[in-house]
C-alpha cells in the first residue's frame, strides 16, 4: 500500500464516525509527505482506490474557538512578510460557527487577506472535538478524484 511505502510503519490510519473519513498520523511533516508522494499519485491516481482527498494536518487542538485561535496564532509567524492568506474551514460534528472561527483565527495573522489567490492557506479541519490546523500552499491538498479526472482527459 502506498501509505506504508512512503510513510513507513509509523503511519497509522483510523476510521472516524463519518463514513469514508479517515484520520492518520505520520512520522515527520505531513505536508512534506504529501508533496513527496504527489508525483506518484499524479502518475497513477487509481493506485489510491479508496481515497478521494488527502489533507495534511500539522497541529491538532481542541475544537473550541480559543484553542483554534491559539493554534492558528502559533502557525501565523510562518507566513512570510508581504504574503497573503485565506482561511478555509471544514466542519464535521461541530456546532461552531464558521464565520466566528475565521474571524477569531484571522485576528492572529497580521498579513493581507486574499480569497482568490492567496500565498498561504490556513486549513482548519474540525472533526467532533478536535481541530486540525495546517498552513499550506493551495496545492498541498491532494484531490485524487480531480487527478483521476485529469488523467482520463488525457
Amino acid at each position: 500500500m502506498l501509505v506504508d511505502e512512503v510513510g513507513g510503519p509509523e503511519t497509522k490510519l483510523k476510521r472516524t464516525r463519518f463514513p469514508g473519513l479517515l484520520v492518520g498520523t505520520v512520522k515527520g511533516d505531513p505536508v512534506d509527505l504529501l508533496r513527496s508522494i504527489r508525483p506518484r499519485i499524479e502518475e497513477d491516481p487509481w493506485d489510491l482506490r479508496f481515497a478521494q482527498k488527502l489533507v495534511p494536518v500539522q497541529k491538532n487542538v481542541a475544537a473550541d474557538i480559543a484553542s483554534i485561535k491559539e493554534g492558528v496564532g502559533g502557525l501565523a509567524p510562518m507566513i512570510p512578510d508581504g504574503a497573503s492568506f485565506k482561511i478555509v474551514v471544514n466542519k464535521r460534528g461541530s456546532d461552531l460557527r464558521t464565520s466566528e472561527i475565521i474571524r477569531e483565527a484571522a485576528s492572529t495573522i497580521e498579513r493581507k487577506v486574499d480569497l482568490e489567490s492567496p500565498d498561504k492557506v490556513v486549513q482548519i479541519e474540525i472533526i467532533d472535538d478536535v481541530a486540525g490546523i495546517s498552513l499550506i500552499a493551495g496545492d498541498d491538498i491532494v484531490s485524487v478524484t480531480k487527478l483521476q479526472e485529469r488523467a482520463m482527459e488525457g
